[in-house]
């Protein structure tokens, strides 16, 4: 039998009006738990239902009782909890473990969420909103500045420097060292909202793995990927799963490509001379089991489409890198998403192993996407949704990113 364990962990975090918060709880305990994660959003969320009347340990290991006392509102005693308080969430499950015997249980936990508070609400029930590293950099201003002539990693560790987390660019390829084109002005905006504008731009996923910043093309990041099977008459409990052949695929993209050229004529103010920016484009359709590349979009086209902005100077490259990294969104698979239970767990970017018993031929390995943990009175699950096929596509595709 599979017995429900949660751990939550909250570290007060001092301010400006009440410096001296440092206390630490903790508590086992929760109406509900919604965790959402994915590459494709900012930052991961998480909302906590918990009971008004409850004891919490408090950092001694001394029961706290929070009845009566000021959750989150404005009151002239420092709140329990407040906005900007770090916390933890780890779920999983207590049971037996039958390959040590029926008498020998075990507890099976993970840190599914990891961040601070960003609202409060006191009412009855307690209602605890959180977000990971991006409310750091949602509360940081970035400098008032037009950013140009720099590369998207040197904006980025300049913008992160105030705030002590780091950039990973061991995976990032050739996307970091693109330059931003075209000049990106900031004024009275923060750091998540400049980090916003580059992911829209530039078509980069931007997400937080602890206190580091991934941001390029790392949908299908290889480090620390773990692969997880999932079968359709086991541990799949209900699908929204659509098998597509390549066959029926309609599929048009648009792609396009920035770059930053001098302007010989004239120089400004500073005596540098003046750039303009030049933009190529052509337009990509899977056509007969192929991709073929048009400068323009055909006439009276229609169908499925899509953008990509890709990093090329000529427009030959462009339409090398728009045929290149179309397979990715082409393949015959799945599409869509499953719910399954609390184990194992999948984090975006895992690997995905599908198997169907009844029809093997349907079986195929794909990346998660999103995952959208639901914890409570009604059990634990996972509803996991699904990306780019990629037991079909070499290691360097993978790699190489969109």
């Amino acid at each position: 039998m599979l017995n429900l364990k949660s751990f939550i962990k909250i570290t007060q975090q001092g301010n400006k009006n009440y410096p001296n918060r440092s206390d630490t709880f903790t508590f086992d305990f929760v109406n509900s738990v919604e965790v959402v994660s994915t590459w494709e959003n900012l930052a991961d969320t998480a909302e906590i239902v918990m009971p008004q009347k409850c004891y919490v340990l408090d950092k001694n290991g001394k029961q706290y009782s929070w009845l009566g006392k000021n959750i989150g509102g404005k009151q002239d005693t420092a709140p329990i909890i407040m906005r900007g308080d770090k916390i933890e969430i780890s779920l999983g499950y207590n049971y037996f473990d039958v390959t040590q015997g029926m008498n020998k249980r075990v507890t099976e936990m993970n840190l599914v969420f990891s961040g601070f508070i960003s609202e409060v609400k006191s009412k009855k029930p307690i209602t605890i909103k959180c977000m990971d590293n991006m409310w750091k950099l949602s509360q940081t201003l970035a400098p008032n500045k037009v950013w140009t002539g720099k590369t998207i990693q040197e904006v980025v560790e300049e913008l992160l420097k105030p705030t002590g987390l780091k950039l990973n660019t061991t995976i990032s390829g050739e996307k970091l060292s693109t330059q931003i084109n075209p000049p990106i002005q900031t004024q009275n905006q923060t750091i998540a909202q400049v980090m916003e504008m580059i992911q829209r731009n530039y078509k980069f996923e931007t997400f937080f793995k602890g206190d580091t910043l991934y941001t390029g093309a790392f949908r299908y990041y290889t480090d620390d990927v773990k692969e997880h099977v999932f079968r359709f008459q086991d541990n799949i409990i209900s699908d929204n799963l659509e098998y597509v052949r390549t066959d029926d695929v309609v599929l048009g993209i648009q792609a396009q490509s920035y770059e930053q050229v001098a302007v010989n004529t004239s120089t400004r103010k500073d005596g540098k001379p003046k750039v303009k920016t030049k933009r190529l484009s052509c337009f990509a359709v899977w056509q007969f089991g192929d991709v073929v590349v048009y400068d323009e979009k055909p006439a009276g086209w229609q169908g499925e489409q899509r953008s990509l902005n890709l990093p090329a100077k000529t427009l030959d490259e462009l339409k090398y890198l728009v045929k290149k990294n179309a397979y990715k969104l082409i393949y015959q698979g799945f599409k869509g998403e499953f719910t399954t239970f609390g184990l194992p767990f999948v984090r975006h970017g895992d690997n995905i192993i599908l198997r169907d018993t009844i029809l093997p031929d349907r079986n195929g390995t794909y990346k998660a996407k999103k995952n959208t943990i639901n914890f409570g009175m009604n059990g634990f699950r996972q509803t996991i949704e699904i990306d780019m096929r990629v037991d079909t596509l070499s290691k360097d595709t993978i790699d190489s990113g969109i």
